[in-house]
């Protein structure tokens, strides 16, 4: 007879889930602040924007370390380690030092919040089975909404008494670090002597983390040049632009809460056709917007994409892949995410100059779009190829709870 899960599973996870998602936004209050303390660097307008750029760019490199480590070392130890960095590195702004003590800071911060949503999804994807795991992937979403509205909320006031104290937000890992250490956790049956787990990268894998990749080099879009296209519309009110950020992140938490609901209406595939269609709509309709009503709609609409497709890249690589190559596969797909952020830039701002805001929405709406018919249309094939061969899973796998004593 299987031992259920701790009743402590489940929290750790969704606090953790939140702290993946407070890497960036806790810090953008204190970027201005930031600044002028360091003003006499050259360049420092670049280097402070650079604080929020690094630490994506790290995490894109830990995310897939702490997912092979999650595979060889354990789900827990991985997600213990994740967190200690995460609140050390993260508090570490909090006291007086050079720039760029304050920038290795980040670097290390990075490194952390990759291996934190890594180790996360990976003991989801362990701990869970079907619509469970379903449940949980959606649930995870919603608290990454979440974790993105609290910190801009919290970071802005702390920046109010003094831009050191953004830094204080990470301190948060203090109370969870016990939880995490606690919490009994699954642990997996080992491998037969000499036997290598299979590789993960295979074609079905491929395809889905090049949608993660392009889907968040699209996403980004948003934070980043809204701010500039509602100033060029003449609709730059401070109110229309904070509803024009957080009206996004509210709408995918509560889409993807409901998300193991709504994935019981179609296949395992099909379902990127919805959350395609759902963001194509909300970039068409922030480029034919003249003003604050149809651009939210659109944020709106984005944020039900977001809140179906995020939770459902890693449901179907948690489907797919064989437990234990779960953890590399989902951090290298969490590694993707992250470079998509850092990569949006390159791959939007061509376009941007060359046709301006609402030819590139137009274009970020269409390539996600035909990224999710690609997934649809080539995904089950790629996979039936790779079952054949051995290498992909046919049915989910069932989540291994037998030693909840386990690390």
């Amino acid at each position: 007879m299987k031992d259920k899960l701790s009743p402590l599973l489940r929290p750790l996870l969704l606090i953790t889930a939140m702290f993946a998602a407070m890497g960036g936004p806790a810090l953008a209050p204190a970027l201005p602040e930031i600044k002028a303390t360091y003003h006499a660097i050259p360049g420092i307008e670049f280097w402070t924007k650079w604080l929020v750029g690094i630490s994506g760019l790290f995490a894109a490199i830990g995310a897939p370390l702490f997912g092979w480590l999650s595979d060889n070392w354990g789900r827990r130890r991985s997600l213990v380690l994740a967190l200690a960095g995460w609140g050390v590195f993260g508090g570490s702004g909090m006291i007086e030092q050079p720039f760029w003590m304050l920038l290795m800071g980040r670097a290390g911060l990075g490194l952390s919040l990759g291996g934190l949503l890594a180790a996360n999804t990976a003991l989801i994807a362990e701990s869970f089975g079907s619509m469970e795991r379903r449940r949980m992937m959606g649930l995870q979403s919603t608290c990454t909404s979440l974790g993105v509205i609290f910190s801009l909320i919290i970071s802005g006031w702390l920046a109010e008494l003094h831009w050191h104290w953004c830094f204080s937000l990470y301190l948060l890992a203090l109370v969870a670090l016990p939880l995490a250490l606690l919490t009994p956790t699954p642990k997996a049956s080992p491998a037969p002597t000499g036997e290598r787990p299979p590789s993960p990268f295979v074609g079905s894998f491929l395809l889905i983390t090049l949608f993660a990749l392009l889907g968040m080099a699209a996403f980004n879009v948003i934070p980043t040049q809204i701010p500039f296209f509602l100033k060029q519309e003449g609709d730059y009110a401070a109110r229309h632009l904070g509803m024009a950020l957080t009206i996004m992140p509210i709408v995918s938490g509560i889409t993807a809460r409901f998300y193991a609901t709504i994935s019981r209406t179609t296949g395992l595939w099909n379902l990127f056709l919805m959350g395609g269609g759902f963001l194509m709509a909300g970039f068409f309709a922030i480029s034919f917007s003249h003003g604050s009503t149809l651009s939210l709609t659109g944020m709106a609409l984005v944020g039900i994409g977001i809140g179906i497709s995020m939770p459902h890249v890693n449901v179907v690589m948690a489907t797919i892949i064989p437990p234990r190559s779960v953890g590399r596969a989902l951090g290298f797909l969490a590694g993707c995410k992250f470079l998509g952020l850092f990569a949006s830039p390159l791959i939007m701002q061509p376009v941007l100059a060359a046709s301006g805001y609402r030819d590139m929405f137009r274009f970020a709406g269409v390539l996600l779009f035909l990224g999710a018919v690609l997934l649809a249309v080539a995904g089950p094939r790629f996979h039936a190829r790779d079952v054949r061969n051995g290498r992909c899973l046919t049915d989910e796998p069932t989540p291994v709870h037998n030693n909840p004593e386990g690390v």
